[in-house]
């Protein structure tokens, strides 16, 4: 049995998401630290504690609306359709592992 064929398949379901919630948290991070030297406040600019504060926004842009997943997450128990139930856990851990993998980035390339 051949399994190669499911690798495309994988990464066009949790590589929006895992890239989405990167570059939000990424993003979110260094800009933030960028608003508050603009503003004067250097003392509370360390980009991974913004990152940290902001990766549950970032996992809820990625999954595209905390409301609407979590409403077709529980449609899925409901009905017991394993299959979809499978394709948004997988989801919700891709865009979860991307903010966390933003974060990380961060906190390595700040703290020495």
């Amino acid at each position: 049995m051949k399994w190669w064929w499911i690798a495309p398949k994988m990464l066009r379901l949790i590589g929006p998401p895992l890239f989405l919630a990167f570059g939000v948290t990424l993003g979110g991070g260094l800009m933030g630290a960028f608003g508050h030297w603009i503003v004067g406040q250097e003392r509370q600019a360390d980009p991974s504690q913004i990152a940290f504060k902001i990766r549950i926004w970032a996992v809820a842009v990625a999954i595209g609306g905390a409301l609407t997943a979590l409403e077709n997450f529980e449609r899925s128990v409901s009905t017991k359709a394993l299959v979809d139930l499978a394709r948004g856990g997988l989801t919700l851990l891709a865009a979860y592992s991307g903010a966390q993998l933003g974060y990380w980035l961060l906190l390595w390339w700040i703290k020495p």
